[in-house]
């Protein structure tokens, strides 16, 4: 089992910011980065604003050069079980990770609505982007649930599209 000195659970920025006040005081010790997501961590304003925009791709992507940074990556790794006393993790294929420090980074999730699983898009990651910016090409009505600043930034995205919204 391998085990590292410091092991963060998530991939968003709060995992990003992490490495980086890792890098700041302990320049050498190997970082394992456990993500659901098949992305590194990356800006996520733009998933709201800039790509919309038909901003570049890029302005999304990467945080950091991990390479460079002694981290590896897990990408599409699910942390499924967590035993503290042995100051261990076991993801979802099974296997057994070791770690001295343990960073919780997974963010927070939207309530699920007890219906629709796969007609209702909960919008938080590249993945979701991607899969609404499909819906956009073929769909002229959209209602979105959620007045806050990711609904009204998601509004005004489909409504610079020429897209029926409802709030």
């Amino acid at each position: 089992m391998k085990r590292y000195p410091y092991l963060i659970v998530g991939g968003g920025m709060c995992a990003d910011a992490a490495i980086g006040g890792i890098r700041q005081h302990d320049k050498v010790a190997e970082i394992g980065l456990f993500s659901d997501e098949h992305f590194p961590p990356y800006n996520r304003p733009p998933l709201s604003k800039g790509l919309w925009k038909d901003e570049e791709f890029e302005v999304i992507w990467r945080r950091r050069r991990y390479d460079t940074l002694g981290v590896e990556e897990h990408l599409t790794t699910h942390i499924a079980s967590i035993d503290r006393a042995s100051k261990t993790v076991i993801d979802s294929y099974g296997n057994a990770w070791g770690y001295e420090k343990l960073l919780l980074a997974v963010g927070a999730s939207s309530p699920r609505l007890p219906y629709g699983d796969d007609a209702i898009l909960y919008y938080r990651t590249l993945d979701d982007y991607f899969r609404l910016w499909d819906e956009v090409q073929g769909g002229q009505r959209f209602l979105i649930i959620g007045g806050g600043f990711i609904g009204a930034e998601i509004a005004a995205a489909l409504r610079m599209h020429e897209k029926d919204v409802t709030m």
